[in-house]
């Protein structure tokens, strides 16, 4: 008899991330049709998040609307919310009321900047405000004088100016208009520093702003625009889109690679200096199918070289908070999705410390949570006493073998994981293309262990297919062991897929590569 010769199609890396296009067949080989909680590693392997923490350990009373910081050149590092009618500030953990500033319209967010060691806070209906780490006041709106701020929605602080936009002047509203202060001087105004932008235009009002370097981003609805100059006299508005806008209350960041905004229902645009680059091609079925909707304005914020993007999420008759996380160094740009419960976004980052991000936490009113706990946590804390599992999964594209139409002979898979200790990873399996019923199911055990072996004196073959086998990767004490899986084999069918399940204990995991083993049937 003829010994059976097996192929191998393996995925060694899954640096493509969540690709959602309803076209599954046209995935890259590194992508996922669909995953959760899980992270992409560069060097190719995902891995389980970890869990995020609350901060304030009392809640506050009513849901966070704004963050931002006061940070000053003696060192002081202070959090600043705005929740219901009143504004707060921390230094560590919990939260205490700025008193000395008129409450604040409940529902509505304040942006705010520091200059000058003095944090500042603008909230369009109310006077603005200034807090210095000790006593907090209002600030008057009559023009020329000291100690004065206009009243607006928006907030920036570019080339020694404060700016100001979508003001509310003496009763009277102005969505278009762009102020800025005396220089050096946040609180001293004069009347006739001030732009229109395309006054008129349809309703199409100012959004938001963003500094980048030499130019301040002044975004609207449809349109982005561009303040170049020194001073009063060099002041300059280039429009540089009439085609895309940020989304008003979002929070358009600048980042290294350039600055990110929300566009309307088409999602995250870049502008990199040479132009605008749309990179929410890949979920923007989401935004097609009503699975991301727009109860809430999504938020974002860049932390530890990643961006965060926050959307209401609906399935199933139910809508829910969740963060999307876009690495820009992976692969020309992979997203992951994430369950974290987060918004507004906002990050933090100390004088000489790394950066984190912050976010309101939706679902447990007054809490704010640290987004990027980078403390190794196996579950989330939102609530004061309780820790959440984290329920993750990947799935794989759909391997076929380089040839979707001939049926094969599946043998058993293997598969590299790593854990920190001995966990249970529930597998499903779906055959030729068909999503709606699994084809099979099994358990992939990880057995931990306090010493390791080194490559050549670990097995990687067992006769028993339905037994789990590990082989460390290296003689390395380490947290995560590494282990190569021999799998159930999968029977007959064109096509196969796999979906990975996290542990239902806390513990963390990660996924390193699968090879898929098989024969191609006869033609008949």
């Amino acid at each position: 008899m003829a010994s059976t010769t097996w192929k191998l199609e393996a995925l060694e890396s899954f640096t493509g991330g969540l690709n959602l296009r309803t076209d599954q067949f046209n995935l890259a080989e590194n992508e996922s049709p669909d995953l959760l909680n899980v992270l992409v590693d560069p060097r190719g392997g995902i891995r389980q998040r970890d869990g995020v923490d609350r901060r304030n350990t009392t809640a506050l009373s009513a849901d966070i609307q704004g963050i931002w910081a006061l940070h000053t050149d003696s060192g002081t590092s202070q959090v600043l919310v705005n929740y219901g009618t009143a504004v707060a500030h921390s230094s560590s953990t919990n939260f205490s009321n700025i008193s000395g500033i008129t409450a604040r319209t409940n529902g509505t967010r304040v942006y705010g900047v520091t200059m000058n060691n003095v944090a500042y806070g603008v909230s369009y209906d109310k006077p603005s405000f200034r807090w210095d780490g000790s006593s907090g006041a209002d600030l008057g709106t009559t023009f020329g004088a000291s100690g004065n701020m206009p009243q607006a929605q928006y907030i920036a602080a570019w080339n020694n100016f404060a700016w100001v936009a979508n003001t509310y002047e003496s009763s009277t509203s102005h969505k278009y208009r762009l102020r800025w202060s005396n220089a050096n001087d946040p609180e001293t105004w004069t009347d006739t520093d001030f732009v229109d932008i395309d006054k008129g235009d349809h309703g199409d009002y100012i959004t938001g702003l963003c500094p980048m370097g030499d130019r301040l981003l002044v975004f609207k609805s449809n349109s982005v625009h561009a303040v170049f100059g020194f001073d009063s006299d060099s002041f300059q508005v280039v429009t540089l889109s009439n085609d895309v806008g940020s989304v008003p209350l979002s929070s358009p960041v600048a980042t290294p690679f350039g600055v990110f905004f929300w566009y309307a229902d088409q999602g995250v645009y870049m502008y990199n200096r040479e132009g605008f680059v749309w990179i929410f091609d890949k979920l923007s079925p989401a935004v097609d199918d009503g699975r991301i909707t727009f109860g809430t304005n999504p938020q974002l914020a860049w932390g530890n070289n990643k961006l965060y993007a926050t959307v209401d999420w609906t399935e199933s008759g139910s809508t829910v908070r969740r963060t999307l996380i876009y690495d820009p160094t992976i692969a020309g740009g992979a997203w992951v999705m994430t369950d974290i419960d987060a918004a507004p976004l906002y990050a933090y980052k100390p004088p000489n410390s790394s950066s984190t991000v912050f976010g309101g936490c939706v679902a447990n009113t007054g809490v704010l949570i640290d987004v990027e706990d980078e403390q190794n946590r196996t579950t989330d804390r939102y609530a004061s006493s309780a820790e959440t599992h984290i329920s993750s999964y990947f799935v794989t594209r759909w391997i076929a073998g380089k040839n979707p139409i001939v049926k094969k002979r599946w043998g058993r898979p293997r598969m590299v994981t790593s854990a920190e200790s001995t966990i249970s990873l529930p597998v499903l399996i779906y055959k030729d293309y068909d999503k709606s019923e699994q084809a099979g199911s099994f358990n992939v055990s990880i057995v931990g262990k306090t010493s390791t072996s080194l490559w050549d004196t670990a097995k990687w073959d067992d006769a028993n297919p339905a037994s789990a086998y590990y082989a460390a990767w290296d003689a390395i004490s380490r947290n995560l062991t590494a282990s190569v899986i021999n799998l159930p084999t999968l029977g007959t069918a064109k096509s196969v897929s796999m979906k990975v399940n996290g542990p239902t204990t806390n513990n963390h995991w990660e996924m390193n590569a699968v090879a898929f083993a098989y024969t191609p049937r006869r033609l008949r």
